[in-house]
């Protein structure tokens, strides 16, 4: 998996990032990094990724819901970036979302709660 320092974007915003939802898929929550974007819709968790910022190659990965094992989250001190990781289908490695300083985790954080619920 991926370590991604992610700015938070609207969902409409998230939505538009990418061609890759179905007719009516709803965005929950969406943030974008230098290299990718990670959108949270009401069917599943959608990585949209390049390897290289100048690499012409993208790669989409679609994961459900039922897909979600399980996430931790390290909230950090004013200025410093919170830590969200997320393990994945049978993944070994969890996905790393670094929160840059004014990203706010905890609304992504209710959501995840609610889908492991």
């Amino acid at each position: 998996m991926r370590i991604l320092d992610v700015d938070e974007l609207s969902p409409t915003e998230a939505a538009e990032r990418t061609p890759h939802l179905v007719d009516g898929e709803r965005v929950y929550a969406g943030f974008a990094s230098a290299t990718g974007l990670i959108l949270f819709t009401e069917l599943r968790i959608l990585l949209v990724q390049r390897e290289h910022l100048l690499q012409e190659k993208i790669e989409t990965a679609s994961y459900p819901w039922r897909q979600l094992r399980h996430f931790a989250i390290t909230d950090a001190s004013e200025g410093s970036r919170s830590v969200l990781r997320i393990w994945l289908a049978d993944e070994q490695q969890p996905l790393h979302l670094r929160a840059n300083p004014g990203t706010d985790l905890a609304a992504l954080q209710r959501l995840l709660a609610a889908r492991l619920a």
